[in-house]
């Protein structure tokens, strides 16, 4: 019988919480630890240690300095991320109470720091405690504070855009937002594989909801993650995504850009109008 492999979700982990809230039940995880659309328009936040979330962040950051994973991400992505000079990450989820979100920021700042990148990271994730935009400030990082559900322009930067496991619409609206031959080729995601969007949903239905990443599969160069990291539920079909140096952009079509929508019952994401009307309790 083959071994079971491992998942983060299933280790152990503790926060701190008020003794006011300490018996409400922990309800609405799938909110609280990803950029996903909730089910309800409710957020249950509990207060944070600030010492213990920044320790098993420091740990996670640790195991993946010493992982044959993160050093065959290093040799494979350092040469592409040359250049780069902002770096944006979205869907983060809740770092503090979920290893997986932790694992993935411990990702981005080892990432950052090996590749010499020098950036602070722009974080954005409505689902953010107060608590952990604190941490995140603490750690010399940026918070965002508007959400423009992806919409983000390189203009004349190379950006690395940190987007694990977001929806395919949050990827879409990046694509769409740098839909000009001089703005795409700054465009570096770090994401859900194209090729598993692609392979995986019916040409008709991402032709509605993530047509951006049709048109840029035959554009952008895939690197896959090879997924040998102890956990596997963490950076599971993720992949690297940009335009290589010399490719000719000249065959790409670059009319018919209006702005995405998407129809309610396949929205995946957080809209901004969602985050206007969630209730923090």
């Amino acid at each position: 019988m083959s071994a079971v492999a491992p998942r983060a979700e299933d280790s152990e982990f503790r926060i701190v919480v008020s003794r006011k809230g300490k018996n409400r039940p922990k309800s609405r995880a799938k909110l609280q630890t990803s950029f996903n659309r909730p089910q309800e328009q409710s957020v249950e936040r509990t207060e944070v240690c600030h010492h213990t979330a920044t320790k098993q962040l420091q740990a996670a950051e640790s195991e993946l300095l010493q992982s044959a994973f993160f050093s065959e991400c290093c040799e494979e992505f350092q040469p592409i991320l040359v250049g780069v000079k902002r770096i944006i990450c979205l869907g983060l989820g809740r770092f503090s109470e979920c290893s997986i979100a932790r694992y993935q920021l411990a990702f981005i700042r080892c990432l950052r720091d090996k590749a010499n990148l020098g950036e602070r990271v722009q974080f954005y994730d409505p689902v953010f405690s107060s608590s952990e935009v604190e941490i995140l400030q603490s750690l010399a990082e940026t918070v965002l504070q508007e959400n423009v559900e992806g919409k983000y322009s390189t203009e004349s930067d190379r950006t690395l855009f940190y987007l694990p496991h977001c929806p395919k619409q949050i990827v879409n609206n990046v694509l769409w937002k740098n839909w000009q031959q001089e703005h795409l080729t700054n465009v570096i995601l770090l994401c859900n594989s194209f090729c598993s969007i692609t392979n995986n949903h019916p040409r008709r239905f991402l032709e509605k909801s993530a047509g951006y990443i049709l048109r840029a599969t035959g554009v952008f160069r895939e690197v896959p993650l090879r997924n040998n990291f102890r956990f596997t539920d963490i950076f599971n079909d993720t992949s690297l995504h940009y335009i290589s140096t010399g490719v000719k952009l000249d065959d790409i079509s670059w009319e018919n850009t209006e702005e995405p929508s998407y129809d309610t019952e396949d929205l995946e994401l957080i809209t901004k109008e969602v985050v206007e009307n969630l209730v923090f309790s």
